[in-house]
C-alpha cells in the first residue's frame, strides 16, 4: 500500500508539473527514490493514502514537495532522451508519436531545471564513448550510466546528497545496468547490440547456456552489485525515519530475489523490486540512456 501511495503520487507530481499526457513517463525507479529520499529527509513526506477513485490520474498531488517536483522533471526528460535515442537509430511510430504527445512537457522541464538536460547528455556521451571502445567491465559501465543521476540529484539535495547516499544511489544504478544487460543477452546478440557481457564472447548459443557457461563472472559481478548496496544501506538505516519496512524488504529480500530470477532465465518479471529499481534503465546506442 506504502509503495502503491508514493507510485501514485509521483504520477500525480508529473500531471501537476507537465500535464496529464506525462504521466505515461511515470516508472518505478522515481518511485523508490521518492520513498527512500522522503524517508531519510527531515522534511520528507510520508504519503498514508490517495483516493482510489475513477480518473485518478486528472487529480492533483497532495505533497507539495519540491523533491517530487524536480524528480518528475527528471522523469520527462530521461524519458525524451530514449525517445530521441529511438528516433534517430530508426524511426518509429512510437518515438514519433511520443515526442509529439510529450514535446511541451519536455521543453517545459528543460527550462525548469536546464542543469538536469546538461548531466543526462553528458552522461550519454560518456557511456556511448565507453561502447564504441567496446568495454567489456559491466561495472564500470554501470557506473557510467548512473552518472547522470548521481548528478541530478546532486543538483536537488545540494550538501544532503552525502557520501552515503551517493555510494547507495551509485550502487543501485550499477544493479539496474547489470540487470539489464543479462536480461537482454538474447537480444543485443540477434540485433548486435553492444552488451559488455558479449563483448570477449567466443561462442554464443543463448543467455541460458551463456549464464550457465560463465556462472562465476554473473554470480560474482552480481554478488559484488547487491553487497554494495547492502552496506551502503545499512549506513544510511540508522536515518530512515519512515518507510523502514518496505525499504528493509526491498533491499534485504526484493532485490536478491530479482538477481536470482534473472540469472537463472526467468524473463516474464511482473512490476515488482526488480521493476521498482528499475523503471527500464536503458543501456546503450541502440536505446539505451543515462
Amino acid at each position: 500500500m506504502t509503495y502503491r501511495n508514493y507510485y501514485c503520487e509521483t504520477c500525480h507530481q508529473l500531471r501537476d508539473g507537465y500535464g496529464v499526457l506525462s504521466t505515461v513517463a511515470v516508472n518505478y525507479e522515481m518511485t523508490f527514490a521518492n520513498i527512500l529520499l522522503n524517508s531519510v529527509s527531515e522534511s520528507g513526506i510520508g504519503m498514508k493514502g490517495t483516493p482510489n477513485k475513477s480518473f485518478c490520474v486528472l487529480r492533483h498531488g497532495v505533497s507539495g514537495s519540491e523533491l517530487m517536483s524536480a524528480l518528475a522533471a527528471y522523469t520527462v526528460l530521461v524519458t525524451n532522451n530514449s525517445l530521441v535515442d529511438d528516433e534517430t537509430d530508426g524511426p518509429d511510430l512510437r518515438s514519433k508519436f511520443g515526442l509529439l504527445a510529450l514535446n511541451r512537457a519536455i521543453e517545459k522541464a528543460k527550462g525548469d531545471y536546464p542543469s538536469f538536460q546538461e548531466h543526462i547528455e553528458k552522461g550519454y556521451s560518456a557511456l556511448l564513448d565507453a561502447e564504441r571502445d567496446g568495454c567489456p567491465d559491466a561495472l564500470l559501465m554501470g557506473r557510467l550510466s548512473a552518472a547522470s543521476m548521481m548528478g541530478v540529484l546532486g543538483d536537488i539535495l545540494g550538501e544532503g546528497f552525502d557520501d552515503d547516499l551517493k555510494d547507495l544511489f551509485l550502487n543501485l544504478g550499477i544493479w539496474v545496468y547489470v540487470m539489464d544487460a543479462i536480461e537482454d543477452l538474447d537480444e543485443d546478440f540477434s540485433q548486435g547490440n553492444y552488451n559488455p557481457f558479449l563483448v570477449n564472447a567466443s561462442e554464443y548459443t543463448g543467455s541460458r547456456n551463456y549464464v550457465e557457461s560463465n556462472i562465476y563472472l554473473f554470480s560474482e559481478t552480481m554478488g559484488e552489485c547487491i553487497g554494495s548496496i547492502q552496506s551502503a544501506y545499512s549506513r544510511i538505516r540508522p536515518r530512515i525515519r519512515i518507510n523502514g519496512d518496505i525499504l528493509d524488504n526491498i533491499i534485504f529480500s526484493g532485490i536478491p530475489a530479482s538477481a536470482h530470477r534473472i540469472i537463472r532465465g526467468d524473463r516474464s518479471m511482473s512490476p515488482n523490486v526488480m521493476n521498482a529499481i528499475n523503471g527500464r534503465l536503458n543501456r546503450g546506442t541502440q536505446r539505451y540512456y543515462i
